[in-house]
Formats: C-alpha cells, sequence, structure tokens
C-alpha cells in the first residue's frame, strides 16, 4: 500500500469529533512507526492533525509549527537539501528565518522551558544532571537540530563567534545533545581556542552514550595535544580513539605526527595512556554516572518483563563497559522468545 493509499484510509477512518480523533491520529502514529515510510505517513498525519484543529486553535499552532506557511521541519529539510548542495548562502537564509522563528515562539519562561529530548535514555540523564523545577514541554520538532544547523551554517560562513552563541541555544534545547558539542567544538578548532576546546571536549565526554562518541571526543583530545606541540599525549588518545570505533581520520592525523616528529609511531602502553588521561584530568572510559544511569534502566526494565527495552538498555550498557556479565543477560534476552 502506498503512502497516500495510507492517509487515506486514515483519514476514512475520522470520526468529525474532534477529541476522538486527535486520540485515534495519535494511534495512528504508534501503529506505523516501525514503517519504511513512517516519516512521510506521520507528516501526513500532522497535516490532518492540524485540518481537524478548531479554528481558534489553528491561529496559536500556526505560530508554533509554520514558518512562511511551511512546516518547520519542511524548512529544515528544504535547508539540509540546499547544504547538501553546497548552496550554503540560500540555506544560511533559511537556517536563520528558522532560528529567528523558535526563538521568539518557544521562549522559556518563569514556569516552563522547551526540551527536544530524543529518547527516553536522553530524558534520564537531563532529569538526574540538571534536576529542573520547571515544567517541561515537548515541542513537536527538534528544536536542537534545528538550531545547530544554523550554527553550522554560521561556522560555513566564517562566522564562528556568532555560530557559538547559536550552538549554546542548540545546547538549552537538549543538553543530551553531543552533535551540538561536536560542532562547538569545530568552531574552537577554527578560533584556536585550545581551552575552550578542552573544555567542550570534556562536557561532551560527561553525556556520551555510545563508543562512537566516546571515539570522537578522543579524537579531540588528539587535536588538541597537536595543538600545544604534545605529541605523545595525541598519540595515546589517538590509538585509544580507535579502540572505540573505527575512526577513518585517526591513520591521517597520525601520519601527520609523525611527519612533523620525525618519530617512528607504535601503539601506546596502557601506562602511557592513563598518563595521558592524568595529565588533562580526563577519566578514561564512558562517564561512570552515565553508565549507572543505564544501568539502573536496564534492571528497570528486566523488573517490568519489557524485553524490547531491556535488550535497547543492555546494548548501550555493554557498549560502555564491555562488561561479560552484561553480555551474558543480553544474550539471554536475544534467546529468549
Amino acid at each position: 500500500m502506498s503512502t497516500q493509499e495510507i492517509l487515506q484510509e486514515i483519514r476514512d477512518g475520522l470520526s468529525g469529533e474532534y477529541g476522538v480523533d486527535m486520540a485515534y491520529l495519535e494511534g495512528q502514529v504508534s501503529k506505523y512507526k516501525g514503517h519504511e515510510k513512517a516519516a512521510e505517513i506521520e507528516n501526513g498525519i500532522a497535516e490532518l492533525a492540524y485540518e481537524i484543529l478548531p479554528e481558534d486553535k489553528k491561529e496559536q499552532v500556526a505560530r508554533m509549527m509554520y514558518l512562511d506557511g511551511k512546516r518547520l521541519d519542511a524548512v529544515m529539510n528544504e535547508a539540509i537539501q540546499l547544504i547538501n548542495e553546497k548552496k550554503y548562502q540560500e540555506a544560511f537564509k533559511l537556517t536563520e528565518a528558522l532560528y529567528t522563528k523558535i526563538r521568539i515562539s518557544y521562549r522559556e519562561t518563569e514556569e516552563k522551558m522547551y526540551l527536544s529530548l530524543r529518547n527516553p535514555l536522553e530524558h534520564q540523564l537531563y532529569l538526574y544532571f540538571y534536576q529542573p523545577s520547571k515544567r517541561l514541554e515537548r515541542p513537536p520538532f527538534d528544536l536542537s537540530r534545528m538550531v545547530m544547523l544554523h550554527g553550522y551554517s554560521l561556522l560555513e560562513a566564517k562566522r564562528p563567534e556568532e555560530a557559538i552563541a547559536v550552538l549554546e541555544d542548540a545546547i538549552r534545547f537538549n543538553p543530551m545533545n553531543t552533535d551540538a558539542y561536536f560542532e562547538m567544538a569545530e568552531c574552537y578548532k577554527v578560533l584556536g581556542s585550545t581551552a575552550d576546546l578542552l573544555g567542550c571536549t570534556k562536557e561532551t565526554l560527561s553525556i556520551a552514550t555510545s563508543p562512537e562518541e566516546i571515539s570522537r571526543c578522543y579524537c579531540n583530545l588528539g587535536f588538541y595535544c597537536v595543538e600545544l606541540e604534545d605529541y605523545d599525549s595525541a598519540v595515546c588518545f589517538y590509538y585509544e580513539a580507535m579502540i572505540y570505533a573505527d575512526n577513518p581520520i585517526v591513520t591521517g592525523e597520525l601520519h601527520h605526527i609523525h611527519t612533523k616528529t620525525g618519530k617512528k609511531l607504535s601503539p601506546p602502553t596502557r601506562k602511557q595512556v592513563n598518563e595521558a588521561f592524568d595529565k588533562y584530568g580526563i577519566k578514561p572510559g564512558a562517564n561512570e554516572e552515565v553508565v549507572s544511569v543505564v544501568a539502573v534502566l536496564a534492571k528497570d526494565s528486566i523488573a517490568a518483563e519489557d524485553k524490547s527495552r531491556a535488550k535497547i538498555y543492555f546494548r548501550i550498557l555493554y557498549s560502555l563497559t564491555n562488561d561479560p556479565d552484561v553480555k551474558k543477560t543480553l544474550d539471554q534476552l536475544y534467546a529468549a522468545k
């Protein structure tokens, strides 16, 4: 069945009673979440939901969700397409308009704040680290990603200082969004702000939830050490990055260090790696607090007999710890019918 046929079938199921139909549409979103055309179907359902809104609510929704007659996510996708086509100036106009719209429509107040937390783990980590007192509102779009896109546009326009200010807003909308921190790290590299790069990387490591994120942080530490001409530490961080993930930039960076120093490079000892971490005040591996939160969520999922959720959290936990006991539990979950 095509996307249009699915949407027509959903439309045919509307009753004409607003409360009933909104609950029905929410159920349809859940129903098609795993569909190969899930994004298109969800967009179509969102348009249907807007159509059936009472007139007095449409104006409010339009202020929050639309920019010049287009939904904010459609504007973002158009900007991404222009960036992919290297039409940066055209993309900049869209990302700037999107950023301005978000700042106006999703302002934080004394009572509430908007957060674009992308999954339950980010939500639990946010509650653990920030213990918010304000009411948390979930916006209909990933505001952090949209704002971050304008930060990227500013960096492409060679305006890194302005990009940093925008990326701070992206982080405000989702303090667990490591992508925004990585983009900020790129700004500090362009500016040559080594101290800020180190601080940003430490912050990113404190919320990293995957080996790939940790590996990327270690690559940034390697870059930082090269800037300081601390090549021995840089080698340690680059080799450590390869342990966590296959990072294609590492080979080139190690070759660069070899060219600069004239030394033959070889994998460092564990003692040398630990000394490099100690030197810059960093604990190797995932943040223990992050691991602890994931472990609690994993155990709670088992207690609730929610195998699907348990698999997710035990996979994350194992990727961060390589704990054989965690692997054993994970294998048992997959073996169970």
